[in-house]
């Protein structure tokens, strides 16, 4: 009986050990890891929309939008609204921040995290000729394959039509809800 209880004692002393040193790091860390986020947040919020300051963040449940914060002008006027959105591309947690201003234009579009898409070919939808294409357009939009794209068209990225089509997707998710939600009043 000795010969099991001691290595069971020295097998939990050494898993509590490391469970407290985990715990530890988990203590020291979880504040900066939060602060380099919403830093990182508030970074892609400013790069699709151009404003003076931002109100207060609004949650969405059931949508691949995960939440929404209006822009505002110097006088508190809402301008447009920054969009957090994670989506599924060729992999899961495909995110985005799409920015829309309050004709329903798309004003940006920023890839916040690409990092499960195939590299050299769904991680190009970080390089910004493809992301770019987005600005100025509205309404539903189209992914094409080839040829030269129109107003409403995307030109997919060559080898990941199914990133191209994610990305599009949920921009078209954003102006859908923009205007199913009433938000171009500035709700």
């Amino acid at each position: 009986m000795r010969d099991i209880v001691r290595p069971a004692v020295v097998l939990f002393v050494i898993a509590a050990v490391a469970a407290a040193l985990l715990g530890f790091v988990n203590a020291i860390t979880t504040e900066p890891i939060a602060v380099a986020e919403a830093e990182a947040k508030a970074t892609n919020m400013q790069a699709v929309l151009d404003c003076s300051d931002w109100g207060e963040e609004q949650t969405v449940t059931d949508s691949i939008i995960t939440d929404y914060t209006p822009g505002l002008d110097e006088g508190g006027n809402t301008v447009g609204y920054a969009f957090s959105v994670t989506t599924t591309g060729y992999s899961s947690g495909l995110k985005l921040m799409v920015g829309i201003d309050m004709d329903g234009v798309i004003t940006g579009v920023s890839i916040v995290d690409c990092s499960n898409e195939t590299p050299g070919l769904g991680a190009n939808a970080a390089q910004p000729y493809f992301y770019e294409q987005f600005t100025g357009k509205s309404g539903e939009l189209t992914v094409i394959k080839s040829g030269t794209a129109g107003d409403s068209d995307i030109q997919a990225l060559t080898g990941a039509t199914i990133t191209s089509t994610a990305v599009t997707e949920a921009v078209n998710t954003v102006s859908n809800y923009f205007n199913d939600n009433n938000l171009k009043g500035g709700a």
